[in-house]
Protein backbone atom coordinates (compact mmCIF):
# COMPACT_ATOMS: atom_id res chain seq x y z
CA UNK A 1 0.00 0.00 0.00
CA UNK A 2 1.21 3.52 -0.78
CA UNK A 3 2.00 5.75 2.15
CA UNK A 4 -1.17 7.47 3.38
CA UNK A 5 -1.68 11.19 3.48
CA UNK A 6 -1.52 12.59 7.02
CA UNK A 7 -3.74 15.51 8.05
CA UNK A 8 -3.27 17.22 11.40
CA UNK A 9 -6.00 19.67 12.43
CA UNK A 10 -5.49 21.49 15.74
CA UNK A 11 -8.37 23.50 17.20
CA UNK A 12 -6.62 26.12 19.29
CA UNK A 13 -7.83 26.33 22.92
CA UNK A 14 -10.52 23.64 22.57
CA UNK A 15 -11.61 22.10 25.87
CA UNK A 16 -12.37 18.39 26.02
CA UNK A 17 -15.54 18.86 28.07
CA UNK A 18 -17.22 20.74 25.20
CA UNK A 19 -17.19 17.76 22.80
CA UNK A 20 -20.13 15.40 22.42
CA UNK A 21 -17.86 12.40 21.99
CA UNK A 22 -16.53 13.17 25.48
CA UNK A 23 -19.97 13.45 27.05
CA UNK A 24 -21.15 17.01 26.36
CA UNK A 25 -24.89 17.12 25.51
CA UNK A 26 -25.08 20.56 23.83
CA UNK A 27 -24.38 19.24 20.29
CA UNK A 28 -21.48 21.64 19.76
CA UNK A 29 -19.33 19.19 17.75
CA UNK A 30 -21.62 16.96 15.63
CA UNK A 31 -19.13 16.49 12.78
CA UNK A 32 -16.18 15.63 15.03
CA UNK A 33 -18.47 13.33 17.05
CA UNK A 34 -19.30 11.47 13.82
CA UNK A 35 -15.61 11.28 12.98
CA UNK A 36 -14.99 9.72 16.39
CA UNK A 37 -17.42 6.91 15.52
CA UNK A 38 -15.36 6.21 12.38
CA UNK A 39 -12.03 6.29 14.19
CA UNK A 40 -10.41 6.12 17.59
CA UNK A 41 -11.10 8.47 20.47
CA UNK A 42 -8.40 9.05 23.08
CA UNK A 43 -10.54 9.40 26.21
CA UNK A 44 -7.84 10.53 28.66
CA UNK A 45 -5.82 12.75 26.38
CA UNK A 46 -3.56 15.35 27.97
CA UNK A 47 -1.98 18.53 26.58
CA UNK A 48 1.79 18.89 26.74
CA UNK A 49 1.71 22.59 27.60
CA UNK A 50 -0.48 25.37 28.94
CA UNK A 51 0.30 27.78 26.09
CA UNK A 52 0.45 27.56 22.31
CA UNK A 53 4.23 27.61 21.76
CA UNK A 54 4.95 25.05 24.47
CA UNK A 55 2.11 22.75 23.38
CA UNK A 56 2.63 22.96 19.62
CA UNK A 57 6.38 22.35 19.71
CA UNK A 58 5.77 19.30 21.92
CA UNK A 59 3.30 17.94 19.34
CA UNK A 60 5.71 18.53 16.46
CA UNK A 61 8.76 17.09 18.25
CA UNK A 62 7.24 14.38 20.47
CA UNK A 63 9.18 15.95 23.33
CA UNK A 64 8.47 17.49 26.71
CA UNK A 65 9.28 21.19 26.99
CA UNK A 66 12.00 20.38 29.54
CA UNK A 67 13.82 18.98 26.50
CA UNK A 68 12.92 21.37 23.67
CA UNK A 69 12.75 24.51 25.92
CA UNK A 70 10.23 26.43 23.78
CA UNK A 71 7.88 27.38 26.63
CA UNK A 72 6.79 30.74 25.22
CA UNK A 73 6.89 32.37 21.79
CA UNK A 74 9.52 34.78 23.16
CA UNK A 75 11.95 31.86 23.61
CA UNK A 76 14.67 30.42 21.39
CA UNK A 77 14.49 26.99 19.79
CA UNK A 78 17.42 24.64 19.22
CA UNK A 79 18.26 24.43 15.53
CA UNK A 80 18.94 20.69 15.90
CA UNK A 81 15.36 19.66 16.69
CA UNK A 82 13.61 17.14 14.45
CA UNK A 83 9.97 17.71 13.58
CA UNK A 84 7.18 15.67 11.97
CA UNK A 85 7.46 17.23 8.48
CA UNK A 86 11.26 17.20 8.58
CA UNK A 87 11.38 13.43 9.05
CA UNK A 88 8.43 12.76 6.74
CA UNK A 89 10.45 14.46 4.00
CA UNK A 90 12.95 11.59 4.25
CA UNK A 91 10.07 9.23 3.38
CA UNK A 92 9.06 11.13 0.26
CA UNK A 93 6.30 13.23 1.80
CA UNK A 94 5.45 16.77 0.77
CA UNK A 95 4.41 18.94 3.71
CA UNK A 96 2.04 21.88 3.50
CA UNK A 97 0.76 24.18 6.21
CA UNK A 98 -1.44 27.22 6.42
CA UNK A 99 -1.77 29.54 9.41
CA UNK A 100 -3.51 32.86 9.99
CA UNK A 101 -1.19 33.55 12.95
CA UNK A 102 2.45 32.80 13.77
CA UNK A 103 1.81 29.89 16.12
CA UNK A 104 3.52 26.90 14.57
CA UNK A 105 6.17 27.09 13.37
CA UNK A 106 6.90 29.82 15.92
CA UNK A 107 7.85 33.11 14.29
CA UNK A 108 11.38 32.90 12.94
CA UNK A 109 11.55 29.10 12.71
CA UNK A 110 9.74 28.37 9.47
CA UNK A 111 12.72 26.77 7.72
CA UNK A 112 13.59 24.65 10.75
CA UNK A 113 10.25 22.85 10.67
CA UNK A 114 10.76 21.46 7.18
CA UNK A 115 7.53 22.35 5.38
CA UNK A 116 7.70 22.45 1.61
CA UNK A 117 5.29 25.35 1.80
CA UNK A 118 3.98 27.15 4.88
CA UNK A 119 1.60 30.06 4.39
CA UNK A 120 1.56 32.31 7.45
CA UNK A 121 1.99 35.99 8.41
CA UNK A 122 5.75 35.36 8.72
CA UNK A 123 5.88 33.39 5.45
CA UNK A 124 8.68 35.40 3.93
CA UNK A 125 11.39 37.27 5.72
CA UNK A 126 12.34 35.03 8.62
CA UNK A 127 13.20 36.75 11.89
CA UNK A 128 12.72 40.24 10.50
CA UNK A 129 9.23 39.57 9.15
CA UNK A 130 7.61 42.01 11.53
CA UNK A 131 9.62 45.08 10.46
CA UNK A 132 7.76 47.94 8.78
CA UNK A 133 8.27 47.85 5.05
CA UNK A 134 9.46 50.97 3.29
CA UNK A 135 6.79 52.56 1.11
CA UNK A 136 5.11 55.75 0.10
CA UNK A 137 4.54 58.41 2.73
CA UNK A 138 0.76 58.02 2.29
CA UNK A 139 0.91 54.25 2.91
CA UNK A 140 2.98 54.72 6.03
CA UNK A 141 0.55 57.32 7.39
CA UNK A 142 -2.43 55.01 6.77
CA UNK A 143 -0.61 52.13 8.45
CA UNK A 144 0.19 54.32 11.46
CA UNK A 145 -3.40 55.53 11.80
CA UNK A 146 -5.05 52.11 11.56
CA UNK A 147 -4.31 51.06 15.19
CA UNK A 148 -5.65 54.40 16.44
CA UNK A 149 -8.88 54.06 14.45
CA UNK A 150 -9.24 50.45 15.59
CA UNK A 151 -9.06 51.49 19.26
CA UNK A 152 -11.92 53.96 18.75
CA UNK A 153 -14.32 51.26 17.57
CA UNK A 154 -16.81 49.57 19.95
CA UNK A 155 -15.48 46.32 21.44
CA UNK A 156 -17.97 44.15 19.55
CA UNK A 157 -16.99 45.66 16.21
CA UNK A 158 -13.32 45.17 17.01
CA UNK A 159 -13.99 41.48 17.67
CA UNK A 160 -15.90 41.19 14.39
CA UNK A 161 -12.96 42.64 12.46
CA UNK A 162 -10.48 40.35 14.21
CA UNK A 163 -12.69 37.31 13.65
CA UNK A 164 -12.65 37.90 9.89
CA UNK A 165 -8.87 38.20 9.91
CA UNK A 166 -8.44 34.97 11.88
CA UNK A 167 -11.13 32.92 10.15
CA UNK A 168 -9.79 29.40 9.50
CA UNK A 169 -11.82 28.59 6.39
CA UNK A 170 -9.04 29.84 4.10
CA UNK A 171 -6.57 27.49 5.81
CA UNK A 172 -8.69 24.39 5.18
CA UNK A 173 -9.38 25.47 1.58
CA UNK A 174 -5.61 25.72 1.05
CA UNK A 175 -5.02 22.22 2.47
CA UNK A 176 -7.80 20.80 0.30
CA UNK A 177 -6.20 22.35 -2.78
CA UNK A 178 -2.75 20.94 -1.94
CA UNK A 179 -4.14 17.46 -1.34
CA UNK A 180 -5.87 17.54 -4.72
CA UNK A 181 -2.80 18.87 -6.53
CA UNK A 182 -0.62 16.07 -5.17
CA UNK A 183 -3.10 13.21 -5.69
CA UNK A 184 -1.33 10.30 -7.30
CA UNK A 185 2.10 11.74 -6.57
CA UNK A 186 3.89 12.27 -3.31
CA UNK A 187 2.05 11.49 -0.08
CA UNK A 188 1.14 14.70 1.77
CA UNK A 189 1.37 15.93 5.33
CA UNK A 190 -1.21 18.71 5.66
CA UNK A 191 -1.44 20.83 8.78
CA UNK A 192 -3.25 23.81 10.23
CA UNK A 193 -4.17 25.23 13.60
CA UNK A 194 -7.57 26.87 13.45
CA UNK A 195 -7.99 29.88 15.75
CA UNK A 196 -11.40 28.52 16.73
CA UNK A 197 -12.43 28.53 19.55
CA UNK A 198 -9.41 30.70 20.44
CA UNK A 199 -9.90 34.44 21.03
CA UNK A 200 -11.51 36.46 19.57
CA UNK A 201 -14.79 34.76 20.48
CA UNK A 202 -16.99 36.20 17.72
CA UNK A 203 -18.58 33.36 15.74
CA UNK A 204 -20.72 33.93 12.63
CA UNK A 205 -24.28 34.94 13.54
CA UNK A 206 -26.00 31.64 12.80
CA UNK A 207 -23.65 29.73 15.09
CA UNK A 208 -24.00 32.27 17.88
CA UNK A 209 -27.76 32.20 17.46
CA UNK A 210 -27.81 28.43 17.87
CA UNK A 211 -25.91 28.44 21.17
CA UNK A 212 -27.61 31.58 22.54
CA UNK A 213 -31.15 30.27 22.05
CA UNK A 214 -32.71 33.72 22.24
CA UNK A 215 -30.60 35.06 25.10
CA UNK A 216 -28.83 38.36 24.52
CA UNK A 217 -25.07 38.66 24.77
CA UNK A 218 -23.90 40.91 27.59
CA UNK A 219 -21.71 43.63 26.03
CA UNK A 220 -19.19 43.18 28.82
CA UNK A 221 -18.34 39.77 27.34
CA UNK A 222 -16.51 41.61 24.56
CA UNK A 223 -14.75 43.86 27.07
CA UNK A 224 -13.58 40.81 29.05
CA UNK A 225 -11.88 39.44 25.95
CA UNK A 226 -9.79 42.59 25.55
CA UNK A 227 -9.24 43.02 29.29
CA UNK A 228 -8.78 39.45 30.46
CA UNK A 229 -5.76 40.48 32.52
CA UNK A 230 -7.99 42.89 34.44
CA UNK A 231 -10.56 40.15 35.05
CA UNK A 232 -7.89 37.77 36.35
CA UNK A 233 -6.63 40.60 38.57
CA UNK A 234 -10.10 40.76 40.16
CA UNK A 235 -11.03 44.16 38.73
CA UNK A 236 -14.39 42.98 37.35
CA UNK A 237 -15.52 41.01 40.39
CA UNK A 238 -17.66 37.92 39.72
CA UNK A 239 -19.15 39.26 36.44
CA UNK A 240 -21.44 36.22 36.28
CA UNK A 241 -23.72 37.42 33.47
CA UNK A 242 -20.76 38.56 31.36
CA UNK A 243 -19.02 35.22 31.93
CA UNK A 244 -22.15 33.35 30.87
CA UNK A 245 -22.20 35.36 27.64
CA UNK A 246 -18.47 34.83 27.16
CA UNK A 247 -18.93 31.07 27.46
CA UNK A 248 -21.71 31.14 24.86
CA UNK A 249 -19.46 33.07 22.48
CA UNK A 250 -16.75 30.45 23.04
CA UNK A 251 -19.22 27.64 22.35
CA UNK A 252 -20.35 29.38 19.17
CA UNK A 253 -16.71 29.49 18.05
CA UNK A 254 -16.37 25.75 18.69
CA UNK A 255 -19.58 25.06 16.79
CA UNK A 256 -18.15 27.04 13.87
CA UNK A 257 -14.86 25.14 14.06
CA UNK A 258 -16.79 21.86 13.91
CA UNK A 259 -18.70 23.12 10.86
CA UNK A 260 -15.41 23.94 9.10
CA UNK A 261 -14.02 20.49 9.90
CA UNK A 262 -17.22 18.85 8.62
CA UNK A 263 -17.10 20.86 5.39
CA UNK A 264 -13.44 19.91 4.91
CA UNK A 265 -14.19 16.21 5.42
CA UNK A 266 -17.04 16.41 2.89
CA UNK A 267 -14.64 17.91 0.34
CA UNK A 268 -12.14 15.11 0.93
CA UNK A 269 -14.84 12.47 0.48
CA UNK A 270 -16.18 14.13 -2.66
CA UNK A 271 -12.70 14.15 -4.22
CA UNK A 272 -11.75 10.62 -3.16
CA UNK A 273 -9.08 11.85 -0.74
CA UNK A 274 -10.48 10.48 2.49
CA UNK A 275 -9.82 6.74 2.48
CA UNK A 276 -6.03 6.34 2.41
CA UNK A 277 -5.60 9.16 4.90
CA UNK A 278 -4.68 9.46 8.56
CA UNK A 279 -6.79 12.29 9.97
CA UNK A 280 -6.08 13.69 13.44
CA UNK A 281 -8.36 16.28 15.04
CA UNK A 282 -7.10 17.54 18.37
CA UNK A 283 -6.31 20.68 20.39
CA UNK A 284 -3.10 22.22 21.69
CA UNK A 285 -4.49 23.08 25.14
CA UNK A 286 -7.78 24.01 26.77
CA UNK A 287 -9.13 27.33 27.99
CA UNK A 288 -10.12 29.03 31.23
CA UNK A 289 -13.62 30.47 31.09
CA UNK A 290 -13.62 31.99 34.54
CA UNK A 291 -12.43 28.95 36.49
CA UNK A 292 -9.79 29.67 39.14
CA UNK A 293 -10.28 33.37 38.39
CA UNK A 294 -8.69 33.11 34.93
CA UNK A 295 -9.63 33.72 31.33
CA UNK A 296 -7.88 32.35 28.21
CA UNK A 297 -4.79 30.15 28.80
CA UNK A 298 -1.06 30.03 29.47
CA UNK A 299 -0.96 29.92 33.27
CA UNK A 300 -0.67 27.18 35.90
CA UNK A 301 -1.69 23.54 35.50
CA UNK A 302 -5.42 23.21 36.23
CA UNK A 303 -7.37 20.57 34.33
CA UNK A 304 -9.34 23.06 32.22
CA UNK A 305 -6.07 23.66 30.35
CA UNK A 306 -4.84 20.09 30.05
CA UNK A 307 -7.84 17.86 29.27
CA UNK A 308 -8.05 18.08 25.48
CA UNK A 309 -9.78 16.11 22.71
CA UNK A 310 -8.05 13.82 20.23
CA UNK A 311 -9.69 11.74 17.50
CA UNK A 312 -7.69 9.69 14.97
CA UNK A 313 -9.21 8.10 11.88
CA UNK A 314 -7.28 5.58 9.77
CA UNK A 315 -9.55 2.64 8.80
CA UNK A 316 -6.65 0.72 7.29
CA UNK A 317 -5.28 0.02 10.77
CA UNK A 318 -7.65 1.47 13.38
CA UNK A 319 -11.04 -0.22 13.91
CA UNK A 320 -13.92 2.29 13.80
CA UNK A 321 -15.49 3.18 17.12
CA UNK A 322 -12.40 2.24 19.15
CA UNK A 323 -11.58 3.89 22.46
CA UNK A 324 -8.21 4.26 24.17
CA UNK A 325 -9.10 4.64 27.85
CA UNK A 326 -5.54 4.98 29.16
CA UNK A 327 -3.56 8.17 29.73
CA UNK A 328 -2.22 9.60 26.46
CA UNK A 329 -0.30 12.79 25.72
CA UNK A 330 0.02 15.23 22.87
CA UNK A 331 3.70 14.18 22.87
CA UNK A 332 2.52 10.76 21.66
CA UNK A 333 1.21 11.99 18.30
CA UNK A 334 4.61 12.12 16.56
CA UNK A 335 5.68 8.53 17.39
CA UNK A 336 2.11 7.26 16.92
CA UNK A 337 1.85 8.69 13.40
CA UNK A 338 5.17 7.13 12.42
CA UNK A 339 4.02 3.85 13.96
CA UNK A 340 0.88 3.92 11.80
CA UNK A 341 2.99 4.28 8.64
CA UNK A 342 5.43 1.58 9.89
CA UNK A 343 8.36 4.00 10.17
CA UNK A 344 8.80 4.38 13.93
CA UNK A 345 12.25 2.74 13.89
CA UNK A 346 13.44 5.29 11.37
CA UNK A 347 12.07 8.20 13.40
CA UNK A 348 13.47 6.84 16.66
CA UNK A 349 16.92 6.64 15.09
CA UNK A 350 16.80 10.34 14.23
CA UNK A 351 15.38 11.89 17.40
CA UNK A 352 14.54 11.33 21.05
CA UNK A 353 10.89 10.89 22.00
CA UNK A 354 9.32 11.58 25.37
CA UNK A 355 6.00 10.36 23.97
CA UNK A 356 5.17 6.82 22.85
CA UNK A 357 3.38 5.03 20.01
CA UNK A 358 0.07 4.52 21.80
CA UNK A 359 -1.14 1.68 19.56
CA UNK A 360 1.93 -0.50 20.09
CA UNK A 361 2.85 0.15 23.72
CA UNK A 362 -0.02 -1.12 25.83
CA UNK A 363 2.37 -1.99 28.68
CA UNK A 364 3.69 1.57 28.86
CA UNK A 365 0.17 2.98 28.78
CA UNK A 366 -0.78 1.05 31.89
CA UNK A 367 0.00 2.83 35.16
CA UNK A 368 1.33 5.80 33.21
CA UNK A 369 2.19 9.11 34.87
CA UNK A 370 2.22 12.26 32.70
CA UNK A 371 4.24 15.29 33.75
CA UNK A 372 3.36 18.85 32.73
CA UNK A 373 4.41 22.30 33.86
CA UNK A 374 3.78 26.00 33.49
CA UNK A 375 6.59 28.58 33.41
CA UNK A 376 6.52 31.68 35.58
CA UNK A 377 5.46 34.91 33.89
CA UNK A 378 7.66 35.75 30.92
CA UNK A 379 8.57 39.46 30.87
CA UNK A 380 6.65 40.03 34.16
CA UNK A 381 7.01 43.82 33.84
CA UNK A 382 4.16 43.66 31.32
CA UNK A 383 1.81 42.72 34.15
CA UNK A 384 2.90 45.37 36.64
CA UNK A 385 -0.57 46.99 36.46
CA UNK A 386 -2.13 43.71 37.63
CA UNK A 387 -0.48 42.82 40.97
CA UNK A 388 -2.94 40.08 41.94
CA UNK A 389 -2.57 38.38 38.58
CA UNK A 390 1.19 38.87 38.60
CA UNK A 391 1.47 37.05 41.92
CA UNK A 392 -0.57 34.10 40.62
CA UNK A 393 1.38 33.71 37.38
CA UNK A 394 4.82 34.32 38.86
CA UNK A 395 4.74 30.80 40.29
CA UNK A 396 6.42 27.79 38.75
CA UNK A 397 3.73 25.10 38.58
CA UNK A 398 4.40 21.41 37.97
CA UNK A 399 2.02 18.48 37.96
CA UNK A 400 2.03 14.71 37.55
CA UNK A 401 -1.20 13.03 36.46
CA UNK A 402 -2.22 9.38 36.62
CA UNK A 403 -5.56 7.77 35.86
CA UNK A 404 -6.59 8.14 39.49
CA UNK A 405 -4.76 11.15 40.93
CA UNK A 406 -3.09 14.45 40.15
CA UNK A 407 -0.32 15.98 42.26
CA UNK A 408 0.56 19.69 41.87
CA UNK A 409 3.67 21.46 43.15
CA UNK A 410 3.99 25.25 43.10
CA UNK A 411 7.03 27.37 43.89
CA UNK A 412 5.04 29.46 46.39
CA UNK A 413 4.94 26.45 48.72
CA UNK A 414 1.47 25.24 47.76
CA UNK A 415 0.86 21.55 47.05
CA UNK A 416 -2.31 19.82 45.93
CA UNK A 417 -3.53 16.27 45.49
CA UNK A 418 -6.83 15.59 43.75
CA UNK A 419 -8.74 12.50 42.77
CA UNK A 420 -9.42 12.39 39.04
CA UNK A 421 -12.82 13.71 38.06
CA UNK A 422 -13.31 15.97 41.07
CA UNK A 423 -13.25 19.75 40.81
CA UNK A 424 -9.82 21.11 41.60
CA UNK A 425 -10.54 23.30 44.61
CA UNK A 426 -9.37 23.52 48.19
CA UNK A 427 -12.29 21.42 49.46
CA UNK A 428 -11.14 18.47 47.32
CA UNK A 429 -7.44 18.83 48.11
CA UNK A 430 -6.45 15.63 49.97
CA UNK A 431 -2.74 16.41 50.29
CA UNK A 432 -2.82 16.24 54.11
CA UNK A 433 -4.73 12.95 54.23
CA UNK A 434 -2.61 11.25 51.54
CA UNK A 435 0.89 12.59 52.15
CA UNK A 436 2.60 9.27 51.33
CA UNK A 437 0.79 9.03 47.99
CA UNK A 438 1.63 12.65 47.18
CA UNK A 439 5.31 12.06 47.94
CA UNK A 440 5.32 8.98 45.72
CA UNK A 441 3.83 10.96 42.82
CA UNK A 442 6.31 13.77 43.38
CA UNK A 443 9.14 11.23 43.24
CA UNK A 444 7.82 9.94 39.88
CA UNK A 445 7.72 13.50 38.62
CA UNK A 446 11.29 14.17 39.71
CA UNK A 447 12.52 10.96 38.07
CA UNK A 448 10.89 12.00 34.80
CA UNK A 449 12.61 15.38 34.80
CA UNK A 450 15.94 13.86 35.82
CA UNK A 451 15.68 11.46 32.88
CA UNK A 452 15.75 14.50 30.58
CA UNK A 453 18.01 16.82 32.53
CA UNK A 454 20.34 15.39 35.16
CA UNK A 455 20.82 18.91 36.58
CA UNK A 456 17.10 19.53 36.99
CA UNK A 457 16.02 21.57 40.01
CA UNK A 458 12.34 21.75 40.84
CA UNK A 459 12.45 25.39 41.96
CA UNK A 460 14.27 26.69 38.87
CA UNK A 461 12.75 27.38 35.46
CA UNK A 462 15.33 28.82 33.03
CA UNK A 463 13.71 30.87 30.28
CA UNK A 464 15.88 30.96 27.18
CA UNK A 465 14.50 34.25 25.86
CA UNK A 466 15.36 35.08 22.27
CA UNK A 467 17.99 37.78 21.95
CA UNK A 468 16.11 39.22 18.98
CA UNK A 469 12.32 39.42 19.35
CA UNK A 470 11.98 41.51 16.18
CA UNK A 471 9.41 39.92 13.91
CA UNK A 472 8.07 37.57 16.61
CA UNK A 473 5.44 39.92 18.08
CA UNK A 474 2.41 40.20 15.77
CA UNK A 475 0.38 42.34 18.19
CA UNK A 476 1.49 46.01 17.85
CA UNK A 477 0.31 46.86 21.38
CA UNK A 478 2.47 44.10 22.91
CA UNK A 479 5.37 45.12 20.66
CA UNK A 480 5.09 48.69 21.97
CA UNK A 481 5.05 47.44 25.58
CA UNK A 482 8.20 45.41 24.99
CA UNK A 483 9.84 48.34 23.25
CA UNK A 484 9.23 50.54 26.30
CA UNK A 485 10.71 47.84 28.50
CA UNK A 486 13.82 47.62 26.35
CA UNK A 487 13.18 44.18 24.81
CA UNK A 488 12.71 45.61 21.31
CA UNK A 489 14.63 48.37 19.56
Amino acid sequence: MDKPNIILLILDAARQDMFGCYGNTENLTPNIDSLAKEGVILKRHYAAGCGSAQAHVSIFTGQHSERHRMVHNFCSLDNEIKTIPLLLKKLGYKSFGHMVANICPPAGYKELFGFDEMISPQAEGGRKAGKVEAGSFKKRIIKALKPIAYKLLPEKMRKQISAKIYDGEKSLDYLHTKLKENRGGHPVFAYTTLLHPHLPYMPPKRFLKKVSQGRKINKMAFTLQSQHHSFSNGDFGEAEDALDSLQRLYKGELLYADYLVGKFIDQLKRDGLFDNTILVVTSDHGEYLGEHGFLTHGSLVWEELFNIPCVIRFPEKLPPGSVVDKMTSAMDLFPTLFGLISELDMASSKTVFDGIDIFNNSDELSNRALVVDSPPAVVPQRLSKYPNLLYKVSQIARAVRTEEYKYIWQSNGMEYLFKTGLEENEANNIINQERVLADDLKKKMMLFYAGINKNFKIDEYPLNLDNDLTGKIPNPEIAEELRKLGYLT
